[in-house]
């Protein structure tokens, strides 16, 4: 390099509150030191890691099981079975109940193999129910 080019140096600033470990870093603010917004915190929070113990605030625990039961509802809705929560009526959308039975049977090949025999059990039998309650829903079969 010539004296006559300038070596172009740069300064890179870390300027995130949190740590990789979700603390809030000494450094964070600078030289003056103010305490963050709660919605600039929000964002920085270590997210649920799924573990057994639900964090405060967080609301119901998410596993598959509860995951499968959604499903389910949603069918059950679609199908007209049980009043849609939103209108306190019950309402038919014979393709959206029908896209529904698919995405859970899509859930039962991709899971094989995957499931607790519990986990298994349930989802063949919502699979079940709601496959026979949208075939009787469009007259190919009849349930007593």
């Amino acid at each position: 390099m010539s004296k006559e080019q300038k070596e172009e140096t740069f300064k890179i600033t870390d300027k995130r509150l949190f740590g990789e470990d979700g603390e809030l870093r000494d450094d964070a603010a600078g030289e003056t030191r103010k305490e963050p917004d709660a919605a600039r915190v929000k964002e920085h929070e270590p997210r649920y890691s799924g573990s057994a113990e639900i964090p405060p605030g967080t609301g119901a625990r998410i596993d598959f099981p509860s995951y499968v039961l959604s499903y389910y509802t949603q069918s059950l809705v679609l199908l007209g079975e049980v009043p849609n929560p939103y209108t306190n009526k019950k309402e038919e959308d014979l393709e959206a109940a029908r896209h529904t039975v698919d995405i859970l049977g899509m859930l039962k090949d991709k899971t094989k193999g995957n499931l607790t025999a519990d986990e298994d059990q349930l989802l063949e039998s919502v699979l079940y129910e709601v496959r026979m309650k949208y075939m009787a829903k469009i007259n190919k079969i009849k349930i007593p």
